[in-house]
């Protein structure tokens, strides 16, 4: 016979540390928060030692309990597929993943092969999103742009970007060794629409009084705006990330380098209304241990 918890025990624990919260633990598997509360704490006895911290903020998961959540994830999964697998449905093998149009088209689409080599089974859904996706509550994973007070439960920061400045070879040409206001003023300005006016941002970093000779162009998204400087001419500021490609082409130039270091960052969070499945997870270790851009991409920045 085996030793092990009854098994709604550990549906409490493993829900309960997704959420980080007995009520939404409570609300997945559709019973109290008191009930919740009680499995855990049965699981706590059998275990004679605590699996979280009761914050009066939230909870937190002990060093024990953070041990032991991978293990029962990864059970669950496998019991649910073979539950599934017994009933003649196919096991879940697709994932849905929300992310920036920007981040799909200038970042995900170069590398997500090297994912899909690695899982063949796992079929992948993308939508694509421009500032919000109105259908958020049906992806496994959310990739964001989040500032530091913004994190959210569960969220894995992906890498460190910069705010990098960029233009067509022609434009960078003109440029000094150093930002000066007659050089950027003089230039086709391309804002990205967002929360943050990144273009912005950079000449106030570089104390540049804004103050464009010709009428700027604005566009939604950071992937339309690189793609109207490299073919139309003209400077944007982005994310590392985004210019990466087109800095290693040679179709765009970072006259001034790759920039400081941004304090917002990109992020992948799972839906904190679901379990993360095995697929999910597959994701989420490949994506933080991808580099977003190869060395290349430093070496060619200042080249003009």
């Amino acid at each position: 016979m085996r030793n092990l918890p009854h098994l709604s025990y550990l549906e409490a624990f493993e829900a309960a540390a997704r959420h980080l919260s007995f009520t939404r633990a409570a609300g997945e598997l559709k019973c109290t928060q008191a009930a919740i509360s009680q499995r855990v704490r049965a699981l706590e006895q059998f275990f004679a030692r605590p699996l979280f911290h009761r914050r009066r903020n939230g909870l937190e998961l002990t060093e024990v309990g953070t041990a032991y959540l991978p293990g029962i994830s990864e059970a669950l999964d496998r019991a649910e597929a073979a539950t599934q697998g017994l009933m003649g449905a196919r096991a879940q093998t697709s994932l849905t993943v929300s992310a920036p149009l920007s981040f799909v088209t200038l970042w995900l689409a170069r590398h997500l092969g090297s994912f899909s080599a690695a899982h063949p089974l796992i079929e992948i859904r993308l939508n694509s999103t421009i500032w919000t996706d109105p259908n958020v509550e049906l992806a496994d994973l959310s990739i964001l742009v989040l500032d530091p007070p913004q994190r959210m439960p569960g969220a894995v920061r992906l890498w460190q970007d910069r705010l990098t400045l960029v233009c067509d070879p022609l434009t960078a040409g003109k440029a000094g060794s150093k930002p000066n206001a007659p050089w950027f003023n003089g230039a086709r300005l391309i804002y990205v629409q967002g929360r943050v006016q990144l273009l912005d941002q950079w000449a106030k970093d570089k104390k540049i009084a804004v103050a464009p000779k010709l009428a700027p162009i604005k566009a939604d998204n950071a992937a339309a705006a690189l793609e109207l400087a490299a073919c139309s001419g003209g400077v944007v500021a982005t994310l590392s990330t985004y210019a990466a490609a087109y800095l290693t082409s040679g179709r765009l130039v970072a006259p001034f380098g790759m920039g400081d270091a941004l304090p917002m960052a990109l992020h992948i969070v799972p839906n904190q209304q679901r379990r993360l499945s095995r697929s999910a997870a597959l994701f989420v270790e490949w994506l933080s241990k991808e580099a977003p851009f190869t060395g290349a991409a430093e070496k060619s920045a200042t080249a003009r």
